[in-house]
């Protein structure tokens, strides 16, 4: 399967240069478009590559969101327009990313991203910690959504496909 990754986190410093890293570690290729360009004019360049070298599935990894930032909220309202446009056959898989480090907040968060833009599912990270995203309960009540992976530790192979079993194991010791 070809699979090509779109740098879309403008915002952070580093962002792009992190996820190349990434990519070439995952072995797979990465769209980055210009420095500073705006994400969803990213989305834009990445969407034409997709369909213009025929691969298989697109990543979009953009920056993470406060949910206090309207601005930013209504940036991916953009982004998923401009995905619509250019991709208008292919199917759309919207993940939120949550840190198992944020606790409570994450339950707001997750909210507010899926009035933005409808979410179906939630990568959770940062399971390495203390922390065991005990507010991932709430969410998958309140929104209905399913967990699609956990991540506890900085390597690939810390990637794991979300297995509620082995996550209450881990809850309950």
């Amino acid at each position: 399967e070809r699979i090509l990754i779109a740098a879309a986190d403008t915002f952070r410093a580093a962002a792009v240069e992190q996820l190349s890293v990434w990519a070439t570690r995952a072995g797979v290729d990465v769209y980055t478009g210009t420095p500073n360009q705006d994400p969803a004019a990213v989305v834009f360049g990445a969407c034409r590559e997709f369909k213009d070298k025929k691969y298989d599935r697109l990543i979009i990894d953009t920056a993470g969101r406060l949910q206090t930032k309207n601005d930013l909220m209504r940036e991916l309202e953009k982004i998923r327009r401009t995905i619509e446009k250019q991709l208008p056959t292919i199917g759309v898989t919207t993940i939120l990313v949550i840190d198992a480090v944020l606790g409570q907040n994450s339950l707001q968060q997750a909210i507010l991203f899926n009035e933005s833009t409808k979410l179906d599912g939630i990568i959770l990270t940062k399971m390495d910690g203390s922390s065991k995203g005990g507010a991932l309960f709430a969410i998958c009540q309140e929104l209905n959504i399913p967990i699609f992976f956990v991540s506890a530790g900085e390597k690939i192979e810390d990637f794991h496909p979300f297995s509620i079993q082995e996550y209450v194991n881990q809850l309950v010791g």
